[in-house]
C-alpha cells in the first residue's frame, strides 16, 4: 500500500523521467569515449567488459550518485512541501514504512540505470571489439555487484533527505559527499567500502582480489545498519515534535 503511494506521489515530479534521462547519458558515455578512444583501447587484449568498465565506470557511477541525491532530494521535499510531513503525523501511517517505500523505488530506478549502463558496455564490447557471444552470466553478476555496492549510498542519502527540510541542503551534502570520495584513492581496502565511495569500484577488480563477497557482505550489511538507524532516528523525532 505504502509503495503504491509513493509511487502515485512521484508520478508528476519528473522523478522517473530524470532516472531514465540519467540512464541514457550513462548508457551513452560508453559509445561516445570509444568513438574517441577506440584505436587506443581496442588493441589491449582481455575481458572488453572489463576494460570498458575500467575506461569509464568511474563517471557512469558518479552520475548515477547524483541522479540519486537528487531523487532523494525530490522525494522528501514533496513531504516536506506545505508542512505535509507534519500533517501525516495527525494520520494512522508509519514514517518507517514511508522511508522504506522510497528506498525500495530509489533502488529499483537506480538498478534500472545501472542495468541500462551494463548493457550499453556490453553493446561497445561487441561493435568494437569482438563478435563473439556474450558471456550473460557475466554481465549479470557484474549488475548485481554494482548495485548492491551502491544500496549503502542510496540508503544514506535518503536518511540525509529526510532529515533535512531544505532541499538545498541535503542536496549540498550528497554533492560534497560524492566529489569528496572521488578524490580519495579508490585502491584503499577500507575507504573503498564506505557509502559514496563504494560504487566506485568495479566488480572485475573486485573478483581478481577474490574480495567480491567481502565487498558486497559489508554493503548488505551497512545497508541494513543504516536502515536501523533511520527507524531510530524516526522514533526520536516523532518524540520531540
Amino acid at each position: 500500500m505504502s509503495l503504491g503511494i509513493e509511487l502515485k506521489k512521484l508520478k508528476r515530479t519528473g522523478y522517473f523521467p530524470a532516472f531514465l534521462a540519467g540512464g541514457l547519458v550513462a548508457a551513452a558515455f560508453p559509445a561516445i569515449y570509444m568513438g574517441v578512444k577506440a584505436e587506443t583501447l581496442a588493441p589491449f587484449s582481455g575481458n572488453p567488459v572489463q576494460l570498458l568498465m575500467t575506461a569509464t565506470w568511474q563517471m557512469s557511477a558518479m552520475l548515477n550518485m547524483l541522479i540519486s541525491i537528487c531523487g532523494a532530494c525530490m522525494m522528501y521535499h514533496t513531504e516536506y512541501a506545505n508542512n505535509g510531513m507534519q500533517k501525516m503525523l495527525a494520520l494512522p501511517v508509519r514514517q518507517n514504512a514511508v522511508f522504506f517505500g522510497k528506498f525500495v523505488i530509489a533502488a529499483a530506478a537506480l538498478a534500472l540505470m545501472t542495468i541500462m549502463e551494463i548493457a550499453a558496455l556490453a553493446g561497445c564490447a561487441q561493435y568494437w571489439f569482438t563478435k563473439n557471444a556474450l558471456d550473460v552470466p557475466e554481465l549479470l553478476k557484474t549488475a548485481g555487484f554494482q548495485i548492491i555496492a551502491a544500496l549503502p549510498t542510496v540508503m544514506l542519502m535518503l536518511i540525509i533527505a529526510s532529515a533535512c527540510k531544505n532541499m538545498w541542503v541535503s542536496l549540498g551534502i550528497g554533492v560534497i559527499l560524492v566529489f569528496t570520495f572521488s578524490i580519495f584513492p579508490q585502491d584503499n581496502a577500507l575507504l573503498s567500502l564506505f557509502p559514496f565511495s563504494s560504487p566506485y569500484q568495479i566488480f572485475y577488480d573486485a573478483a581478481e582480489k577474490e574480495i567480491v563477497f567481502r565487498h558486497l557482505s559489508v554493503c548488505i550489511v551497512q545497508t541494513a545498519v543504516l536502515a536501523m538507524a533511520e527507524v531510530l532516528y524516526l522514533k526520536m523525532r516523532r518524540c520531540f515534535e
